[in-house]
């Protein structure tokens, strides 16, 4: 195997993007980050149901079922780890205390 440039064509430089002057009023500023769909606020349909509702062989992949021990809040089935997130922390909200239960 020949070095490179001996007999070899060499791989053209890659070119740089054009330095940004400070000129441009937005230089150096920090861009607004995406702004991801208010949890709570999800339009699909049958995200946040109770599970026992759904029969989950239906549901597509990537859908959760989520619940927490203990909550008054039944277990649901939600469409990504967002809304499942959400969700959980709300049922964590509603957890039965010993002294409530007593």
């Amino acid at each position: 195997m020949a070095a490179a440039g001996f007999n070899t064509p060499i791989a053209p430089k890659k070119k740089r993007a054009p330095k940004k002057d400070g000129s441009d009023p937005t230089y150096g500023m920090p861009r607004p980050g995406l702004h991801p769909e208010i949890p709570g606020a999800c339009t699909t349909p049958r995200c946040g149901a109770v599970a026992d509702d759904v029969d989950e062989r239906t549901l597509q992949d990537g859908w959760v079922r989520a619940g927490v021990c203990g909550s008054t809040d039944p277990d649901r089935v939600w469409c990504s780890g967002l809304c499942a997130t959400y969700g959980v922390a709300l049922a964590e909200l509603r957890v039965r205390t010993a002294a409530a239960s007593a």
